[in-house]
């Protein structure tokens, strides 16, 4: 068959996780609080083919993911897609649920499917902790999720709360080169083997979401929002410690996390499992004068980079030329 002369270019940012609010599940479980981000992010030009070709970045799993999707769904056709820009796997930007999520909407699109995020994420064995990634990609801004539920465990924690994050709230993230291998089975295994906090913890680190994050953003007081970062980012750090070492997963970490926050920055943690940190900044001229300090201190302790970017309020986007 013909190629089809419609073609979709797809954006879709990443995420920063601040943290996990229950990871003691007396209730629901879990439970998390982040933010979509404008960079790094995911960038596809896409168009109907006669068979599954993929050029660029992550070739080989866009691939599997995209047969997948295409065998289930019965589609007697093809896709072929371009990666103009990616998002570092394994780094702390939840680069997996994004792939996901882009690929089936560019199928979904281009075959006039119906496909709800929320089921392909599952169905690829996304969001089994955080649906802040799906929600990033749905919608965007900071983002509160709800956790799972006892009798829903194999589903996308549902949004609590979406907020727009003001556009001088700016993020500056470090990138040290570094090899953090928590993900996938041994993802799964820390979880399983991490002590539960005492409820007194879980509560203090919901309160902190409930009662500082969330009303900060509503005001805009950045002081208050970047305080609540730091306490959630840092308040389960000594249950970790069995698992990571430290209350980072890394020293390089720690030393970066408290580089930014000894310079300046408003609030400062580690997302996810990292090695991506991240500090908060009020405008350029702040933000570009710590990303430049940031950069210069990792390349002096075993290279990395650091860069600024603003918060995504709008999630994915897909256009048709």
């Amino acid at each position: 068959m013909e190629e089809s002369e419609i073609d979709l270019q797809l954006t879709a940012p990443s995420r920063l996780q601040f943290g996990i609010i229950d990871m003691r599940g007396e209730g629901r479980i879990h439970g998390s609080a982040g933010v979509a981000i404008s960079y790094p992010r995911i960038r596809i030009r896409a168009k109907e083919s006669s068979e599954v070709s993929v050029g660029g970045i992550r070739s080989s799993r866009a691939h599997d993911i995209l047969r997948t999707l295409i065998k289930e769904n019965n589609i007697n056709s093809g896709v072929s897609i371009e990666f103009l820009e990616d998002i570092p796997e394994h780094s702390g930007f939840g680069s997996g649920t994004q792939l996901v999520l882009s690929l089936a909407a560019i199928v979904s699109k281009i075959f006039d499917l119906d496909f709800e995020a929320e089921s392909v994420a599952v169905r690829f064995g996304r969001a089994q902790r955080s649906g802040i990634g799906v929600h990033a990609f749905l919608g965007g801004g900071f983002i509160v999720d709800g956790g799972h539920s006892p009798k829903k465990l194999n589903s996308v924690p549902p949004l609590i709360f979406r907020h727009p994050v003001p556009p001088d709230w700016i993020f500056v993230i470090g990138l040290p080169s570094i090899k953090i291998n928590y993900f996938g089975e041994k993802e799964k295994h820390a979880f399983q083997k991490i002590e539960p906090p005492p409820s007194e913890v879980i509560a203090d680190v919901a309160r902190t979401v409930l009662l500082q994050m969330i009303p900060s953003i509503i005001e805009k007081d950045i002081e208050g929002f970047g305080d609540a970062m730091t306490s959630m980012d840092t308040k389960f750090g000594s249950y970790w410690i069995k698992i990571q070492g430290g209350i980072y997963s890394h020293p390089r970490i720690e030393e970066a996390v408290n580089f930014l926050h000894d310079n300046g920055a408003i609030g400062v943690g580690q997302s996810s499992w990292g090695p991506a940190l991240y500090g908060l900044a009020q405008g350029e001229t702040q933000a570009n004068k710590l990303s430049e300090r940031l950069d210069k201190f990792l390349k002096e302790r075993g290279g990395g980079k650091a860069f600024i970017t603003k918060a995504n309020n709008t999630g994915a986007q897909l256009d048709v030329n």
